[in-house]
């Protein structure tokens, strides 16, 4: 039996963000091991039930999406983003790139983000990024393809206002 051979876009993944509206990309530290997620908040149902409690329609309104990843904090580093007690001004792009460059890359057209910044002996300062996905102008607000795919999309998002 021949085995099938799968491209799974897991292990140390490399981070990048730009304001929306900016070209260049600047990245993040290699995150805190395992810390890494995108998580998805379904969207909202709307049923419309009828008497004897059945549905005769269902809707789901569009999901949310949200990044989240920590990175160490030390003086030899500095941050591709600025944030005042948490607070960080305009949007931004990310790109998510897989340890694998043959694996599903991410993109984000249009986010919010916050930082929390904390402390324990065992890991010292890190400061926890939430990326919170906006509705782009168009496509999906989280994308994901090959090299070739995330880099087109992300090349014709630059310098745009998404």
């Amino acid at each position: 039996m021949a085995t099938k051979t799968v491209t799974v876009s897991w292990g140390k993944p490399n981070i990048k963000v730009r304001k929306v509206g900016e070209t260049e990309w600047k990245s993040f530290a290699t995150p805190v091991e395992d810390s890494t997620t995108l998580e998805c908040e379904q969207g909202d149902k709307l049923e419309a039930v009828i008497e004897g409690g059945t549905n005769e329609a269902v809707k789901y309104k569009a999901n949310k999406y949200t990044l989240t990843f920590e990175v160490r904090q030390v003086p030899e580093r500095t941050d591709p983003i600025t944030a005042v007690d948490g607070v960080v001004e305009g949007e931004y792009q990310i790109l998510i790139e897989p340890e694998n460059n043959a694996a599903n890359y991410a993109f984000v057209q249009r986010a919010s983000v916050n930082v929390q910044l904390s402390y324990t002996a065992a890991d010292g300062f890190k400061r926890t990024y939430e990326f919170s996905s906006l509705t782009p102008d168009s496509g999906e607000q989280v994308e994901i393809g090959n090299k070739e795919k995330i880099e087109a999309l992300a090349t014709a998002a630059a310098g745009a206002g998404a």
